[in-house]
């Protein structure tokens, strides 16, 4: 249990300190500074990366889980410490960069307290619900065998995680490199908690307050300045919710198994990665925004369907230039 406990606090502190850091830093050329919210979502992609990396590494090696979680400790180590005196660096240069205004007060109304509520316990039964896998399914997905074939000592996915026996011709290398498996498998080993609990509960929890962080972020962006902007939020806030957990009603629907199977790379882009992107390209942070894209390749299998990201990010940037030869068009 203080295992358990240990890398709660872990994952809340590397996705914290990484990730604000690495906004302060975008925020010195876009002038833009990020909150607390979109910083958390952010350091949940550079731990992702930082996986990719030491799976990587270890998969072009020996292949064994114990490299991959010595090779994953040193590269959090040194990117805690650089984060670290980042952090504080940019805390003092945006500190001085920027002059401290007053708050002033704002009234709320009746409706603003009621959808904010409202939206508060929604976020709240939705996170009930993925922690505690009360709507876990996991039919279609072999994460669970393959963390336990990796904890087996194995050379990384020379076992089929199903059968028990060798791969007849190996697996595409398109496969050996998404780092979610290894990730999970590198925290099980780390702090010695089992690959049920990882699997069903803490990451699944994770990447859905992350995914929630990313949303709220989003729709500060969306309506900052506007009349009434706690109750869009609000509304904006609920109703994601609400499709979160309609998704999960039917296989047809898009976005199944993103409330069911959390900790996979097809839900984690739904939740996490698009809204996330488009937050970052909504507060014209284009070059951070391909971080995102870059994801997706290292989470989402092929079959679930890749490039959802980049199609977006493509169509996006394509459209802000055509919205603008349009402009400069009629004013000409």
């Amino acid at each position: 249990m203080a295992k358990t406990v240990l890398l709660v606090f872990f994952l809340i502190i590397v996705a914290f300190f990484s990730g604000r850091t690495l906004m302060l830093f975008s925020a010195l050329f876009t002038k833009k500074r990020a909150d607390v919210f979109s910083s958390f979502c952010a350091g949940s992609l550079v731990i992702l990366c930082v996986s990719f990396v030491s799976h990587l590494l270890t998969i072009t090696r020996s292949g064994l889980i114990s490299d991959e979680k010595r090779l994953a400790g040193i590269i959090m180590v040194v990117l805690m410490t650089v984060s670290y005196f980042a952090f504080v660096v940019l805390t003092v240069v945006m500190g001085k960069a920027k002059e401290e205004k007053k708050k002033e007060k704002v009234s709320y109304g009746f409706y603003d307290k009621l959808f904010a509520t409202l939206a508060m316990a929604a976020c709240l039964i939705g996170f009930i619900v993925v922690a505690f896998g009360l709507r876990v399914n996991s039919v279609g997905d072999e994460t669970l065998e393959t963390i336990r074939v990796f904890q087996k000592g194995s050379v990384m996915y020379t076992i089929d995680p199903l059968t028990g026996a060798a791969y007849a011709e190996g697996l595409p290398m398109r496969y050996k490199i998404l780092s979610l498996p290894g990730l999970y498998a590198v925290m099980a080993e780390a702090f010695g908690t089992t690959p049920e609990v990882i699997v069903r509960n803490i990451m699944p929890a994770f990447w859905f307050v992350c995914g929630l962080c990313g949303l709220f972020a989003l729709s500060k962006s969306l309506y900052a300045g506007t009349d009434n902007a706690v109750l869009k939020r609000s509304v904006f806030m609920l109703s994601a919710i609400v499709i979160l957990f309609a998704a999960d009603l039917s296989s047809y629907a898009q976005g199944f198994a993103a409330l069911s199977q959390m900790w996979t790379g097809n839900a984690i882009r739904i939740w996490v990665l698009i809204p996330f992107m488009i937050y970052l390209l909504f507060e014209r942070k284009f070059v951070m925004a391909i971080l995102p894209v870059l994801c997706e390749a290292l989470i989402c299998r092929t079959q679930y369907g890749i490039g959802f990201c980049a199609c977006f990010y493509a169509v996006y940037i394509i459209s802000m230039f055509a919205v603008r030869r349009v402009k400069c068009l009629k004013a000409s």
